[in-house]
């Protein structure tokens, strides 16, 4: 059954800010889910700040069920220690730019630790840019090895993000929800081309379950407002 309420924000949004201030950013939202990147703590777990990040989390009642956008190669101890935090913040995921000869220790690695590798499409002349690159990644591989839908990257890609939801079906683990003009910057939140109605069909459509990440770039300083209007949108819509 399709769940579209696990909505959360990407850190990145609030990278003007410290990991408290984040936190803080996220509390004004209303949300008590954040996918962190490493602008606000590095994906170690051996880091000397990181008991203090679990507590502190733990304290404010933020739940983190992904992390990244981190890079994987065929550096299997590195690869390790990204799936070592992922299991101590108790990610779902981990969002993920791989390189080609990653995957077969990813294959072993998600299939230890049970946390799965969403590929990030991160637009034009990024190493997985269309569905199709994507598709290509993880045919044949464990099911854990999916996507994370960034619907802006989508239209910067020439795709609609719906049609990419429709092609990747169950290998969708997660999204970034942004929202972007056709040949032209990123919006507000439902004021640019994702088609928010479709992108929610189509996630429908495929009994998504997983986190939905709001990632607003513009307005670093103070992203609260616009990132406000956008998410009193998808509520509406979902």
């Amino acid at each position: 059954m399709a769940d579209l309420g696990r909505i959360g924000a990407q850190s990145y949004s609030f990278r003007k800010f410290g990991f408290e201030g984040a936190l803080d950013q996220l509390e004004m939202l209303g949300l008590n889910i954040m996918e962190f990147c490493s602008v606000h703590f590095p994906a170690d777990p051996e880091d000397p700040g990181f008991v203090k990040v679990l507590e502190t989390l733990r304290a404010r009642g933020v739940l983190v069920p992904c992390f990244g956008v981190e890079g994987f190669t065929a550096d299997r101890a590195a690869n390790r220690r990204k799936f070592e935090l992922g299991r101590a913040l108790g990610v779902e995921f981990l969002t993920a730019d791989p390189e080609p000869d990653a995957f077969d220790n990813l294959e072993e690695l998600v299939d230890e630790f049970g946390i799965g590798i969403a590929i990030h499409n991160h637009g034009p002349g990024a190493r997985y840019d269309q569905a199709a690159d994507t598709l290509r990644a993880v045919s044949g591989r464990h099911r854990l090895i999916g996507a994370c839908v960034d619907t802006g990257h989508c239209l910067r890609s020439g795709e609609r993000p719906a049609e990419v939801i429709e092609k990747l079906g169950a290998r969708v683990l997660s999204m970034h929800l942004k929202d972007w003009k056709t040949g032209g910057d990123e919006t507000v939140l439902g004021e640019g081309d994702a088609d928010l109605r479709s992108v929610a069909e189509a996630l429908r459509a495929i009994d998504f379950s997983g986190p939905v990440i709001m990632e607003y770039e513009n307005s670093p300083e103070a992203p609260v407002a616009d990132m406000r209007k956008g998410l009193e949108l998808w509520n509406k819509l979902i």
